[in-house]
């Protein structure tokens, strides 16, 4: 992967800060859930205070994150923290064409004196006190307050729950461990005022971060088989330094560190949503070779709610639907934003999406305990029959020719393959392919990728050109991976203006679906 710049639940004094028109049932404190839904889910928002985040200084942001979270509860009014020149714009749009959600804008502390929340937690900036304050929100129902605001607060009617600015995460581990979720936890650096925090308070989950410790181990071992860990780790010393630790203790990683509104977002449910351009499967030319472009990093909901939609080197490119093209997605969407998947389907001309690695989220299979890893499938495959997907994306550690792992992902009859990257390069199997449950798993036959040998547009483009014309042969198929930060739909577009006529551009599921049904072994 790259560098991403950019269960047990317990219910124990959940409702402390909140007042008598705030109280929720235990169930809500945790963030409500259908009974197919794999994530805590917010109620439905009729009514959202819309605030331009900019305008808000980060303690207020601070404050308006976990106050949004606690609202979500209960669903009918909450916020919204808009940045217009990214997705959130399309989000909020959305939720008012297609869902009926009124907005006005937001006054942050008349929204506190409507909520109905009277108390709050104390923290201080530039220690792990947010992140206790704000786990603790979640479990006391009070809003955390930055101490700068504390007058503002007691002004405004709020009173001191508690005062945790000399505490720290493993403190609220040791301490309030059983009143938290097992499932889900949320990692985010304490320099972060507002994302992902009103999803943390919402959902009553653990919100940490102590880089790659002993602590984060202890902390992702104590979390229930193929739980989550929203967020994002410590990547210095490369993201396999967390990202191989989770994987160890059967647990998954969502990338939404710089994520905003899921506690709204989430509030919306769709049992089922449906990809608008059909998978049609051509009938094979016997003198072609048949070729897949599939974008990197489709795992990352962070990017997928912020700048990937509007970015015109990505998804806003105004030259997307000139060749159909193959996008990562998380299947998570379609619980923690089902209108953000849909506005992507409706959005689309002539793409096709797949799930992004490693299915329901980023780990490495081969490390993943077995019991988990069928756990992580059977979830997988009800979330991607949910949103229309059929082929996940793996990435592992020479892992290729264990089909018994991917046995776990292809009995499962949503799925209809696999494509396979080798860690470093993604590229290094050369299109190989490996048959599990009649199946294929297909490994990348080339990469564009700035700096790396061979993964410059003309390299590819000639190795395209020289490729074996056979589609009923393994070989007569190839998956070109492109990775998002360093290249671009136009550099993507150079390679296909350059293919002779014999190179046929298919999507990436379709290209799966006829390895599968044309080039058995």
């Amino acid at each position: 992967m790259s560098d991403r710049r950019f269960s047990r639940r317990t219910a124990l004094g959940l409702t402390a800060g909140l007042g008598l028109a705030a109280a929720v049932s235990p169930s809500l404190a945790f963030g409500a859930a259908t009974a197919r839904s794999a994530y805590p889910k917010g109620q439905r928002p009729r009514m959202l205070n819309v605030f331009d985040e900019s305008t808000l200084s980060l303690p207020e942001r601070t404050l308006a994150t976990t106050l949004q979270g606690l609202m979500a509860r209960r669903g009918g009014e909450s916020l919204y923290l808009n940045l217009p020149t990214l997705g959130y714009q399309h989000w909020l749009d959305g939720l008012v064409s297609q869902y009926g959600v009124r907005t006005r804008t937001g006054d942050l502390w008349k929204t506190v004196q409507r909520s109905g929340v009277t108390g709050y937690v104390l923290f201080r900036t530039g220690t792990p006190s947010v992140n206790v304050a704000t786990t603790l929100a979640g479990v006391t129902g009070a809003v955390a307050i930055e101490e700068s605001l504390e007058a503002l607060a007691i002004q405004h009617g709020l009173r001191k729950v508690l005062d945790v600015r000399d505490k720290d995460d493993r403190w609220v581990f040791e301490t309030y461990w059983p009143r938290l979720r097992h499932d889900v936890a949320v990692e985010q650096r304490a320099d972060i005022p507002e994302r992902l925090r009103d999803y943390v308070t919402m959902a009553g989950t653990f919100a940490f971060f102590d880089g790659n410790s002993e602590f984060r181990a202890e902390v992702v071992d104590a979390l229930d088989d193929d739980g989550t860990v929203i967020g994002w780790g410590d990547a210095s010393a490369g993201e396999d330094a967390f990202i191989g630790v989770n994987s160890a203790t059967g647990v998954k990683a969502l990338p939404a560190d710089h994520a905003r509104n899921l506690s709204v977002l989430s509030g919306i449910t769709e049992d089922r949503l449906t990809q608008h351009v059909p998978a049609q499967p051509p009938t094979p030319d016997p003198d072609a070779h048949y070729v897949s472009f599939l974008i990197t990093d489709g795992d990352n909901i962070q990017w997928a709610l912020g700048d990937f939609p509007t970015d015109p080197r990505w998804f806003g490119s105004p030259r997307r639907g000139e060749v159909d093209l193959g996008w990562g997605i998380s299947p998570s969407l379609i619980d923690l934003a089902p209108s953000v998947m849909r506005w992507f389907y409706d959005q689309s001309r002539k793409d096709r999406w797949v799930v992004g690695p490693s299915g329901g989220g980023y780990m490495y299979p081969s490390r993943y305990p077995a019991a988990a890893l069928d756990k992580h499938t059977a979830s997988l495959a009800r979330a991607m029959g949910r949103s229309d997907l059929s082929v996940a994306q793996i990435i592992d550690f020479d892992a290729f020719e264990n089909t018994r792992l991917w046995s776990s992902y292809l009995r499962r009859p949503e799925i209809d393959g696999l494509i396979y990257l080798e860690y470093s390069r993604y590229d290094g199997l050369k299109g190989k392919v490996v048959w599990s449950e009649g199946k294929p798993v297909i490994s990348a036959r080339t990469m564009l990728w700035e700096g790396l040998d061979g993964a410059d547009e003309a390299s590819v483009t000639a190795e395209l050109n020289a490729a074996t014309r056979n589609p009923f042969s393994t070989a007569g198929y190839s998956v070109v991976v492109w990775h998002a930060w360093s290249k671009s739909v136009d550099n993507v577009l150079s390679v296909v203006d350059g293919l002779a006529p014999h190179v046929k551009v298919v999507p990436p599921d379709t290209l799966v679906r006829m390895v599968g049904k044309h080039a058995k072994p």
